[in-house]
């Protein structure tokens, strides 16, 4: 299989990577307020990433570089239908090396409540790193943090 991780750019890649997390995130979860023109996805030190198998997109994340070593990944989602079929710890561990290329070696991430068990297991734990974030869309999130690559 040929994974790629790509930074959002084209105009089809913008819409497979709105279209998966509307559905995913929103749409699945009984939501219709997503809104794909939030100026946060085109920020400079934001990364709006998109999975992709054999050039299907399938799944999409966006790594916040808070250039200090650290970076908040945001909004996971893998397509409904390829859900626990091993392609979020792909994209986990390609979001990590993307990280480690930025300078990142610290990850930040709000968890939504039934999404805690599949960070574990990619080696995250919680730890409250910004309460200010657990409003809005992560209301009721578990914060966790994960160190990658040398940490000395």
């Amino acid at each position: 299989m040929g994974y790629e991780l790509a930074k959002v750019s084209t105009e089809p890649d913008w819409q497979a990577y709105h279209a998966l997390r509307r559905r995913v995130l929103w749409e699945a979860r009984g939501r219709h307020d997503y809104d794909a023109t939030r100026p946060e996805e085109l920020a400079v030190s934001n990364h709006p990433l998109l999975l992709k198998l054999d050039a299907r997109p399938i799944g999409t994340t966006r790594l916040d570089n808070l250039e200090d070593g650290r970076g908040i990944v945001r909004l996971v989602a893998i397509a409904a239908d390829l859900q626990r079929q091993g392609h979020g710890r792909v994209l986990s561990r390609l979001v990590d090396d993307y990280a480690q290329r930025l300078g990142i070696s610290t990850l930040l991430v709000n968890a939504a409540p039934d999404a805690t068990g599949y960070y574990e297991k990619m080696g995250w734990h919680a730890c409250i790193w910004d309460e200010v974030e657990l409003t809005g869309v992560a209301s009721g999130a578990k914060q966790m943090v994960k160190t990658i690559g040398r940490t000395c």
